[in-house]
């Protein structure tokens, strides 16, 4: 878990003259799917795993302090943290540290066809920053033929894992073949630590419809069975 910031009220940095927001992100179509895919199960009402409050989200700047610039994951999660009631409020509209009252506790960046330099100076900033897992998934092979990397803090450091299951947070990461969005392709999901991964709200909904069926189904077969007998029955 991500170490706390604890500031005095009057310690708080004031963050009027900070550019918290520049509209500048361009990506792609199917990073912006990847990114929401890696959001929306939070939101979903999906068994996550994770026992603690937690806020994810996409493209949205970090800001460790007043005089820096700011880095915007691809996507991040951040563990016991109270949700703003007021998200228009300046103070709140990015994650400014000192606000929030920690770093993030994972932070994912996806490899777009033209590479950011997922492995060196972002990795070191992480590093600095003191996220404790930091992920690098790179579907087109641009950084070579790894399409998964999990790095773990270990003192000041990063080390590579050689699995994606992040226990300080109780989830885990992995690659999976499916369909989101009407899109087949290999996604990133989170899952449990046996590999399931965890649904999205209309792969929920999609589940319960079958159980509803099949509770249906069982109760036409054992009302005909109580009617005619079983021998003369099949469904």
């Amino acid at each position: 878990m991500s170490e706390k910031v604890t500031l005095l009220p009057q310690e708080n940095p004031d963050p009027s003259h900070m550019i918290l927001e520049d509209d500048t992100p361009l990506d792609s179509f199917i990073n912006e799917k990847q990114q929401r895919l890696l959001t929306t199960v939070f939101y979903s009402g999906a068994e996550t795993g994770v026992n603690a409050p937690v806020l994810v989200a996409a493209n949205v700047g970090l800001f460790p302090h007043v005089e820096d610039s700011g880095i915007v994951p691809d996507v991040f999660l951040s563990l016991n943290i109270t949700r703003p009631q007021e998200w228009w409020e300046r103070n709140v509209r990015s994650y400014l540290f000192w606000e929030f009252g920690k770093a993030p506790d994972v932070v994912i960046e996806i490899v777009s066809p033209a590479p950011g330099n997922e492995l060196g100076s972002k990795l070191r900033d992480y590093e600095q920053l003191r996220i404790p897992y930091y992920v690098v998934y790179d579907p087109l092979q641009k950084l070579g033929k790894t399409l998964l990397r999990v790095f773990q803090l270990q003192t000041n450091s990063y080390i590579l894992k050689n699995d994606a299951w992040l226990p300080g947070v109780n989830i885990g990461l992995r690659l999976w073949n499916g369909s989101f969005e009407n899109i087949n392709a290999t996604w990133l999901r989170w899952c449990d630590v046996e590999g399931n991964v965890i649904p999205t709200g209309n792969e929920l909904a999609a589940q319960k419809e079958v159980q509803i069926k099949q509770v249906l189904l069982l109760a036409i077969e054992m009302g005909l069975k109580l009617r005619f007998g079983d021998e003369t029955v099949g469904i």
